[in-house]
């Protein structure tokens, strides 16, 4: 048995429904394997929360309260209302990279003439050295 059959039978090993042969396969799988090992213990602890049929009760009494308290005071009874410093902080965030982003763009300066005019410019502050190629074909000297 391979690592992937082994966590694919770890929902069945859960809820006892694998085959007595399948679950012997998988423990025999789990001792000489340590990370599905680990796995499999991650998997136990998630297991009654995530992979249960039933879903787990809720305090009635206290979700009707708290429906009641805000529907008293006029607020959202769905979801709850975001805080105003949340998005004053969001707001101000938002600023400040649009600011930066634009200040970055106009700080960039484009090249107003073409390579060539570059070089030919006197004002460049460069000064190209004195031509000193030979003046005979003889490479040679």
């Amino acid at each position: 048995m391979n690592c992937f059959e082994a966590r694919q039978e770890f929902p069945a090993l859960w809820r006892k429904t694998a085959t007595p042969e399948r679950s012997a396969e998988v423990y025999s799988h789990l001792k000489g394997c340590a990370k599905c090992d680990h796995a499999f213990r991650v998997f136990a602890l998630s297991a009654p929360v995530l992979h249960s049929a039933v879903e787990p009760e809720r305090n009635a009494a206290e979700f009707r309260r708290r429906v009641a308290y805000r529907a008293q005071r006029g607020l959202s009874v769905t979801r709850p209302a975001r805080e105003p410093r949340r998005l004053l902080a969001m707001c101000a965030g938002m600023m400040v990279l649009f600011a930066a982003s634009t200040a970055a763009y106009l700080s960039v300066a484009a090249p107003i003439g073409s390579y060539t005019d570059e070089i030919t410019n006197s004002d460049s502050g460069y000064e190209f050295p004195v031509d000193t190629a030979p003046t005979s074909n003889d490479f040679a000297g």
